[in-house]
């Protein structure tokens, strides 16, 4: 294992080539010789990233060859290349007559797309070029010098699905920083001392249901067959619901695969009393109605949710969002 990486850099990170950026077909980093790849697991650190560069080769579409474009995050775990990959990626290969090509690899978890446009991977990494074999470089993996993964981590990218993974909610898509600075962990808030003077008015509040965006069954530790389409939520009220809900989602890890997210909303009470009251009815309904998870949390049919939201508060005409494709229950139609 290299030492080249002092104890001052933030991360270490691989050099390899391939011919393109597919994360969202191919769901490993693939290795074509078992002894690169086991090579890569017993020299790989917790933290370690994998960033990726086109191989000057004629299966590299031209604008990406000798660019980089993209950074891997894995796991040292040895598996085959068929376990993540995408048939259109398995077919390709076979198509292309690939099938003993980077059959031993390791799982991705997250990956990244550089979103500058062209960034020659020689300008980046030459001290790594001048004291490596391009060869190996391409096929197994080296590790950057020290300054160069410092420059590295520099590179704006934006989050890219992989396969095998959970995808992500088009917010974290559309995102685009340093990666150094969506891996960093987050500053703690800075204490302060003194006397406090405030006063709470009320005000309007709205009654709302969150629901949790990801794998259900995951979750809850349970099999798919359990849940089927139910979601789990979240039964709040507040004056600002969507500040609400951002401040939970900060509470979540980044590279977490569950959001929260609005799923219904009201008019306006007008006042918190009147919201709080509103909200332990529509508990005590929805705990008649779906499984309870404890406290404020549900889990039940999403359809049915929405209905039963929309029967305990007609008073207040509540806007519901539009239903979603699985509508099947003539009951919707008193709300659509």
């Amino acid at each position: 294992m290299s030492d080249a990486f002092g104890p001052s850099a933030e991360r270490r990170v691989w050099l390899r080539a391939f011919w393109g950026f597919r994360p969202e077909e191919q769901g490993c980093l693939g290795f074509t010789l078992e002894g690169n790849r086991d090579r890569f697991i017993r020299e790989y650190r917790a933290g370690d990233l994998v960033l990726i560069y086109g191989a000057d080769q004629e299966h590299t579409p031209r604008e990406q060859r000798r660019q980089v474009l993209g950074f891997l995050e894995v796991e040292a775990l040895a598996l085959t290349n068929a376990e993540r990959s995408s048939e259109a990626d398995q077919r390709r290969k076979l198509e292309n007559g690939w099938q003993d090509r980077w059959s031993y690899a390791v799982p991705v978890r997250r990956a990244w797309r550089v979103t500058r446009t062209r960034i020659p991977v020689h300008h980046l990494a030459r001290r790594t070029f001048e004291t490596h074999n391009p060869v190996l470089i391409a096929s197994r993996c080296e590790l950057l010098m020290p300054e160069e993964a410092e420059a590295a981590l520099n590179l704006p990218v934006s989050p890219v699905n992989v396969f095998g993974e959970l995808p992500l909610l088009p917010e974290a898509l559309a995102s685009e920083a340093a990666i150094r600075d969506l891996l960093k962990p987050s500053r703690g808030v800075i204490p302060s001392f003194g006397d406090r003077i405030f006063s709470v008015e009320d005000d309007e509040n709205r009654l709302y249901v969150l629901s949790l965006k990801g794998d259900t069954a995951a979750f809850l530790g349970r099999h798919h067959f359990e849940v089927n389409r139910k979601i789990i939520v979240k039964v709040v009220h507040a004056k600002v619901p969507q500040q609400r809900c951002d401040t939970h989602n900060a509470h979540l890890p980044s590279a977490s695969q569950f959001k929260w997210k609005i799923e219904l909303v009201s008019r306006p009470f007008p006042g918190g009393v009147k919201a709080k009251v509103a909200e332990d009815i529509l508990k005590d309904r929805f705990a008649k109605c779906f499984e309870t998870l404890g406290g404020e949390f549900f889990l039940g049919d999403e359809t049915l949710i929405s209905v039963e939201f929309a029967a305990a508060t007609r008073a207040v005409s509540f806007v519901i969002p539009a239903p979603r494709a699985h509508v099947e229950d003539a009951r919707m139609s008193r709300i659509i």
